[in-house]
């Protein structure tokens, strides 16, 4: 039985993992870039119209259109904060619509993570079945004659594992980046909800 298919298939998923990933690590590069720029413009407004005393109304008038999670939160805390008769009242307002817009901004992050701990053994598998396929040519005695050409697919098995190490490598620097930018993002939330109703 031959295993070249097999490894060579393996091979070629790890190609595609390599892709898929890549468009991910685009998709998220964009999508943080945006949503930071856009909570920096939400904060600033704040900032410049604290004082007003139709603050509220200017900030749903402004924001209520938009979509980044920065901008939805706001929208929400002011609405929220007008039934809100205490303080403990006002930070559980600030606290829940914080954790329901967390799974706005970091979605397929989930998917980088997946693939940082599938790539390795990925490549792992594809060396394995690379070395048997080489051993399994030895022992039928098509390579008897040329043990380099044994040499060769035991080198180029070994590659799997690199290329699978390559990957989770790349991918993990993402997706500690990402992870930095989420954290920014939810304090940017934060500190925004607590502004506005600091002034409130």
């Amino acid at each position: 039985m031959s295993f070249t298919f097999i490894h060579e298939l393996v091979m070629y998923f790890m190609v595609g993992v390599l892709l898929f990933a890549t468009y991910v690590i685009i998709e998220r590069l964009i999508f943080f870039a945006v949503t930071l720029r856009e909570g920096k413009n939400v904060e600033n407004f704040v900032r410049s119209h604290l004082h007003d005393k139709k603050l509220h109304g200017q900030i749903i008038d402004t924001f209520q259109s938009q979509n980044s999670p920065q901008a939805q939160a706001i929208c929400e805390v002011v609405t929220a904060a007008k039934d809100a008769r205490t303080h403990e009242q006002m930070e559980y307002i600030v606290q829940s619509i914080y954790v329901s817009k967390k799974p706005q901004v970091g979605p397929r992050l989930w998917i980088l993570d997946t693939i940082i701990t599938m790539s390795p053994l990925l490549g792992l598998l594809g060396t394995i079945l690379g070395i048997i396929d080489a051993f399994h040519s030895l022992s039928s005695g098509s390579a008897a004659a040329d043990p380099a050409a044994v040499s060769r697919g035991i080198g180029t098995a070994l590659y799997a594992t690199g290329f699978g190490i390559f990957i989770a490598l790349y991918v993990m620097m993402f997706f500690n980046y990402f992870n930095s930018k989420v954290e920014a993002i939810n304090n940017q939330m934060k500190l925004i909800s607590l502004t506005v109703l600091g002034a409130r």
